[in-house]
């Protein structure tokens, strides 16, 4: 939250390059090329040149991107892919062909999961093996948040001089600001409400048994000597523009998410009925088929009370266990995952002809759905396509199976999906997506069920008009 841990950082790898901890190098990432080039002459350049004695170890090079540091080199990349292979796999020559012992993710909220993947494999030989990862926390359970809640969790301690107590500003706030009469305001012991000074407190470990090998520090502009607690307090109360998420992430360094881009399981669970889960129905039924190391299905039909009713859930290992489903559903129109497993679902499209589709992720694609019979696919957006079961979810229009063990995992998924705000690093252009929080195969088997259903037809006709 802008409080110098980033050139903290760099003076622990510029360190430890000196003195030979790190023999193969560090890699120093971020989001984007532009950033590296930002901090490689606005913060490392200003940074040694301050420090005569470690600028005498630190030889610069032709590149702004690569400095040697007294027998290692010290790498600045960016994490964003420069290539797709095949047209789902990313990848970066930026990251390929460093070896190296540390790595420094700064700002790891920002960064592509496929590029922090192939970030690691750079420190693969080594024997030293050190990761940070540095961020502005985004959403909950996502990036830097789901790393912390595995870490230590040390939470910066401020001890009150009147009566020693201590106070974490943090998990305290708002309570922790207090105001005087002329309007100032100070941070104050939760315990006697004495004024406490954020520069005297140590570090204490929430869950010290939770991880030996993780260390998490949490720590925001709460405990800021250059920030003003009344400042803070005043956003809060009124954020710009009402974007609260921006004052929790970037003044209290903590995770946060509006209530309506992610669904609460009891939200979900509010929608079970009382019709337990079903081995048939006389249908027509919809079914929506995502694919991964099982096969997640969700089927469906137009409902009599509501617009939706789910019928089935379930989690199957073999193809062929879908033919019986198709049939004993009476299925009208079923959507598949198209990828990893291509071979199997063309082959399961080519045997249910014109009611199959494989389903491609398009993020060009606006508006309705692509149905294309003659290829057996279906092209749609994936933001605009999630966004439709989500509403129907918010709106209370399905109906669930009663609640079970299955229905619970269901929910599970659909809350592993929340909408985090992205910027494209060409245009600048910002735009929802959905990221993954967990396990997700049900939210997607519900969304491709939720794309067939709209194609059924309508039940309050009885000559089937759609």
């Amino acid at each position: 939250a802008q409080i110098g841990w980033t050139s903290l950082s760099m003076l622990i790898s510029v360190h430890g390059l000196i003195h030979g901890y790190y023999p193969q190098g560090c890699l120093y990432l971020f989001p984007s090329r532009e950033d590296v080039s930002d901090f490689s002459k606005g913060r490392f350049d200003p940074l040694i040149n301050d420090n005569p004695s470690i600028a005498a170890m630190v030889q610069d090079t032709d590149a702004a991107n690569i400095k040697r540091v007294g027998r290692s080199m010290l790498y600045f990349r960016g994490a964003r892919a420069t290539k797709t292979i095949r047209g789902n796999k990313r990848s970066s020559t930026q990251l390929k062909s460093i070896p190296v012992d540390r790595i420094v993710f700064d700002e790891y909220d920002e960064m592509e999961p496929a590029m922090v993947d192939l970030a690691l494999e750079r420190i693969s030989h080594s024997t030293v093996k050190e990761e940070c990862y540095l961020s502005t926390p985004s959403i909950p359970d996502y990036g830097i948040d789901a790393l912390f809640q595995k870490s230590d969790q040390r939470h910066w301690m401020v001890k009150c001089q009147a009566c020693n107590a201590h106070t974490c500003l943090e998990e305290t706030f708002p309570s922790c600001l207090r105001e005087r009469q002329d309007g100032s305001v100070y941070r104050a012991c939760t315990k006697c409400g004495a004024e406490i000074d954020p520069g005297k407190g140590e570090w204490v470990a929430k869950k010290p048994s939770l991880s030996k090998d993780l260390v998490g520090w949490h720590i925001s502009q709460l405990s800021s000597l250059f920030v003003d607690p009344k400042k803070i307090l005043e956003l809060f109360r009124h954020p710009p523009g009402g974007r609260l998420q921006e004052v929790y992430n970037s003044k209290l360094g903590m995770a946060y998410i509006e209530a309506t881009n992610r669904l609460s399981i009891e939200e979900i669970l509010a929608l079970c009925g009382s019709d337990g889960m079903a081995s048939s129905d006389a249908g027509p039924c919809s079914m929506g088929v995502d694919q991964g190391g099982d096969l997640h299905v969700v089927i469906g039909r137009k409902g009599a009370q509501k617009p939706g009713q789910i019928v089935h859930l379930g989690v199957y290992k073999d193809w062929n266990e879908l033919d019986r489903l198709m049939r004993n559903f009476n299925v009208f129109r079923c959507v598949v995952d198209a990828l990893p497993e291509t071979r199997n679902a063309r082959a399961f499209a080519q045997r249910f002809k014109n009611k199959v589709y494989l389903n491609y992720y398009n993020e060009h694609r606006k508006g309705s759905y692509g149905w294309h019979e003659r290829q057996l696919m279906v092209t749609c957006n994936r933001t605009e396509s999630l966004d439709a079961g989500h509403k129907e979810i918010m709106d209370g229009d399905l109906i669930l199976p009663r609640e079970c063990d299955i229905v619970r995992d269901f929910a599970q998924h659909l809350h592993n999906a929340a909408k985090k705000l992205e910027e494209d690093e060409d245009s600048g252009a910002k735009r929802y997506v959905y990221v993954k929080l967990g396990p997700d195969h049900f939210r997607h088997a519900f969304n491709y069920e939720a794309m067939a259903r709209q194609t059924m037809p309508n039940l309050s006709f009885p000559n089937g008009y759609f």
